[in-house]
């Protein structure tokens, strides 16, 4: 049975063909080139049926020759490439929970920036363990592949059936397999039974329906495109279980998703994001795969196999690696073959070398426009593309058909063959040839927000319906903004402006982006880091002051602590930092920028009253430091003892610092000895500074206790992980009993042993755990003072006043005016 279907495997992009699709197939092999190979002769193709062009194919190129050849991604699909020879492996990963809400393909390019981060973020998986129990025994009859339009989630499963047809993939797991293009069911009979849906694309008496019905447990079937399908609400209970039944089509569906029908069956069900939802609520326990498309190894690999010349396809690679965020783009397959096909028209086009460094998404895809169609090619009726651009993204619609391209006056996108360089805007859908999609999702997107630009009487509509829903501005419209953002630019209009020779205006489109984002902002949505960090980004994209200036006043609050990853990011905070007026506190973790950056960054860190940093490595020179805020976090940022010595005459004009948090920091002896200058100073107005590993010894606790005998403002002193030892604590202990001091909190560790009365504190016995903190009260009338609170980890401590004598083994006691132990 298994070989009886492999005939099936290779014709199943023709079998639903309607006659006309059929026709046109026929009329295509006459003139199409497989393998190198002279196209089948018309007089042959003319009259023949199903079963005679199969013969006909299978004569011609052979058994291997024809399967192994797939539709390429391009505008027509009479050009092939060898799906065995030119498949690139697909990244897979397990997704332990559902996707967030949210733009599809940002998603994808955040989750491989995480993953550069943390590469151990989640299992692999790969096609021949997709349905292999895991080490925690979870297995699955029913795995889902997820991922945005144009990742790939079709060509794995073309190459799984490629490869279970050639008994190189679970030769004994799956006795039949059938592909099932939802795209093909919309477009085919209203009404169907299983058994026909499954059957109707095999050659005529090649599978037996009793032997399929008798061994479903050896059946897979693959559900293509599940968010092309408009499900019905019908309960379960409703739905008709047997498969010889006609019944509508998606009801059909239905009842092979819920395992109505055929309930012992595998199914592998591709779908992009949005769709998984309601898809969920027919799937049971279903396994959910990423499909993340090309990692940075197997982008190379594709343009390997993109170019048969080895130097050009590195040279290229190289070219593209260098743009961090161009590179980050690849991750997509349509964008490596839109980059392939430019060189592949012109291999000498200076693209590549044209785009700074730091180009944003729309400069990028504004520069990949202009060249894959050419610079002085403007689309045919521009309006109605980007009208049908923009339809198609407000009403999550990516494949068009025929007719609807026709009616708006696009059917010049259909025809001539080869295409002009403006039909290269769509492409074919590969099992029904009147369907049609842009060739890149973010074409579409750019499109779709150039219908807002253009300055026509048309086009002057207004926006409820793409800034009305918060919800849907925040996941499928995102990117539509962000493009609306970057194309009202000013050099960017100018430049779309001479390639294509029409007017774009920013008049109308200018508030309502400062509308959306006060409506963004009264929602709390820049309190999530990736929101704010996207409105950096758009923010930027206009390199606008004054529209900077008015957009920034929405935001109070930088935190971004998760999300500052690359040169752009970095760029986009940089802008939005310069335009904002004032900021309740910048928080940062992570950013690996050195002194120029800090350098740069610095003027916008002064309007913060709080700013935390905390691995933000390496800012090995404090040259460039900053009149600090009311407070200030510097953890592992790997500042150096040199780097206080430049800090202090810096800090010593600052009249707002009063908390400074240098912990985890090698500063050394010498380093915190350079602040405490600073602190002796009488209008140092520091009231908190923590220090907790920071390499320090017993020497500086000397200074210190210096800095608190001279009355400082000094409130707080955190030194934990250091090793002061005895001979600090001593120090320490001299300081504090000074009238003068206002320490009000110590919080220390590793002392190993403190012995005998110091002071006027002292400390007995010996600390298992040494951990402590305390807090001395303000002297009383008497000058007498007593410890508020004694923190320790294993052993209560005894405390001597050497004003009060000697107080019991403290214990916790209400109502009480001993000093409060927490243990």
């Amino acid at each position: 049975a298994h070989e009886s279907m492999f005939s099936y495997v290779l014709l199943f992009a023709l079998d639903d063909l309607p006659g006309e699709d059929f026709k046109r197939f026929k009329h295509k092999l006459s003139f199409s080139y497989l393998e190198e190979k002279d196209p089948i002769p018309w007089s042959k193709l003319k009259d023949a049926n199903t079963l005679d062009v199969l013969r006909l194919l299978l004569e011609a190129y052979g058994k291997q020759g024809v399967f192994q050849n797939l539709p390429q991604l391009g505008p027509h699909t009479n050009r092939k490439v060898s799906l065995q020879e030119n498949y690139v492996e697909l990244l897979l990963k397990r997704r332990p929970d559902l996707p967030k809400r949210g733009h599809e393909m940002m998603a994808v390019e955040r989750k491989h920036r995480e993953m550069k981060n943390s590469p151990e973020d989640g299992p692999e998986v790969d096609l021949e363990n997709l349905f292999h129990p895991y080490p925690e025994g979870e297995n699955s009859k029913t795995v889902l592949l997820l991922g945005p339009s144009g990742v790939g989630k079709t060509t794995a499963t073309w190459k799984f059936m490629l490869d279970w047809a050639s008994d190189k993939l679970w030769p004994t797991k799956f006795e039949y397999a059938f592909y099932i293009s939802c795209n093909t069911l919309q477009c085919g009979p209203k009404l169907m039974s299983a058994m026909e849906m499954i059957l109707n694309s095999c050659p005529l008496g090649t599978v037996s329906m009793e032997d399929v019905l008798a061994n479903q447990e050896s059946l897979l079937l693959i559900v293509d495109g599940f968010e092309d399908l408009k499900l019905c609400d019908d309960p379960a209970d409703t739905l008709d279980k047997d498969p010889h039944q006609k019944q509508k089509v998606v009801n059909l569906l239905m009842g092979l998703l819920k395992k109505k029908i055929f309930p012992k069956c595998h199914l592998l069900v591709t779908t992009r994001p949005m769709g998984v939802r309601p898809l969920l609520k027919c799937l049971r326990s279903p396994l959910l795969v990423d499909v993340l498309g090309f990692d940075p190894i197997h982008r190379q690999e594709y343009f390997h196999r993109f170019f048969q010349n080895t130097g050009q396809a590195n040279q290229i690679f190289v070219l593209v690696q260098r743009n961090e965020t161009l590179f980050r783009m690849c991750f997509l397959p349509a964008t490596c073959w839109v980059i392939g096909s430019i060189f592949q028209q012109n291999p000498q086009a200076e693209l590549l070398q044209n785009i700074p460094e730091t180009a944003t998404l729309t400069e990028i895809h504004l520069h990949l426009l202009l060249t894959f169609l050419g610079t002085n090619s403007k689309p045919s009726h521009l309006e109605d593309l980007c009208s049908l651009a923009k339809d198609g993204i407000l009403q999550r619609r990516l494949v068009f058909h025929e007719e609807e391209l026709k009616e708006r006056g696009l059917d010049c996108y259909l025809t001539s063959d080869p295409p002009s360089a403006s039909q290269e805007v769509f492409c074919q859908d590969v099992q029904v040839e009147t369907l049609y999609k842009f060739i890149h999702l973010g074409f579409q997107e750019f499109f779709a927000a150039l219908f807002y630009m253009l300055d026509t009487e048309t086009t002057r509509t207004p926006y409820e319906d793409l800034f009305g829903d918060q919800k849907e501005c925040n996941s499928k419209y995102l990117m539509l903004i962000h493009f609306l953002y970057g194309l009202s630019n000013v050099e960017r209009m100018s430049v779309l402006q001479e390639s294509w020779s029409f007017k774009l205006s920013k008049t109308e489109v200018w508030p309502e982006l400062l509308r959306w984002v006060d409506q963004e902002a009264k929602a709390h949505s820049f309190k999530r880091e990736e929101d704010l960090l996207e409105l950096c980004h758009c923010v930027y994209e206009m390199k606008d002051s004054v529209f900077a200036r008015k957009a920034m006043k929405n935001v109070h609050d930088l935190d971004l602590r998760t999300q500052l990853l690359t040169k752009l990011d970095f760029d986009a905070l940089l802008f939005c930092l310069s335009a904002a007026e004032a900021l309740n506190s910048v928080r940062l973790s992570g950013c690996e920028f050195g002194p120029q950056r800090f350098q740069q960054l610095l003027p916008g860190f002064l309007k913060s009253s709080e700013i935390q940093l905390f691995l933000c490595l390496p800012i090995s020179s404090m040259s460039v430091f900053v009149c600090l805020p009311n407070f200030h976090r510097l953890n592992r940022c790997g500042l150096s003892p040199t780097a206080c010595k430049d800090l202090t005459p810096i800090t010593m004009a600052n009249t707002r610092l009063t908390s400074l948090d240098l912990g985890e920091n090698p500063l050394e002896d010498s380093g915190v000895s350079c602040l405490c200058e600073w602190l002796l100073q009488p209008t140092c107005p520091l009231q908190s500074l923590r220090l907790p590993s920071c390499n320090l010894t017993a020497a500086v606790c000397r200074p210190l206790s210096q800095v608190l005998e001279s009355g400082s403002s000094l409130l707080e002193l955190h030194l934990g992980a250091n090793l002061l030892g005895d001979g600090g604590a001593k120090q320490l202990c001299q300081g504090l009993d000074h009238p003068s001091s206002r320490l009000q909190r110590l919080i220390c560790m590793d002392f190993p042993q403190l012995l005998g009365p110091v002071g006027g504190w002292a400390w007995e016995g010996q600390l298992s755990n040494p951990e402590f903190l305390f807090w001395p009260l303000p002297r009383a009338a008497d000058g007498s003072r007593e410890a508020t609170k004694v923190f320790f980890s294993q052993q209560i401590l005894k405390l001597i006043s050497e004003e009060n004598g000697i107080i019991p083994e403290l214990k916790w006691k209400r109502g009480k005016k001993y000093p409060d132990i927490s243990i």
